[in-house]
């Protein structure tokens, strides 16, 4: 148990500092969480999707922001969701993107 609760430890000092890297913080996302189970799902998508797509995911990590044109163009999504939900939908593409196999357990972002 003590080498989980380590590990776990570990992953999560390395997620809170990815997440730093996008301006984002365990803070915010307690507050800009949606609260909507619906909407929840939805931004799970989002980030699955970019996960999917290799040339997203790279473009994601690289700039640090979500390529609002190419999912609006491409998926359809909603650009007014998308803007307000990003730092959302970048903590859970992180999240996924990441590896953060023991922390992923833990949280409740699989679809």
């Amino acid at each position: 148990m003590m080498k989980e609760d380590r590990l776990i430890r570990r992953e999560i000092i390395r997620y809170q500092e990815q997440l730093k890297e996008f301006r984002i913080s365990f803070h915010q996302l307690s507050v800009l969480s949606p609260t909507e189970s619906s909407i929840r799902n939805w931004c799970k998508g989002v980030a699955y999707k970019l996960i999917e797509l290799p040339a997203l995911s790279a473009r994601v990590l690289q700039t640090h922001k979500l390529p609002y044109r190419e999912l609006v163009k491409q998926y359809l999504f909603n650009k007014s969701n998308l803007k307000r939900y990003h730092k959302y939908i970048l903590a859970i593409f992180l999240l996924k993107q990441g590896n953060y196999q023991h922390l992923s357990e833990y949280l409740s972002f699989s679809l």
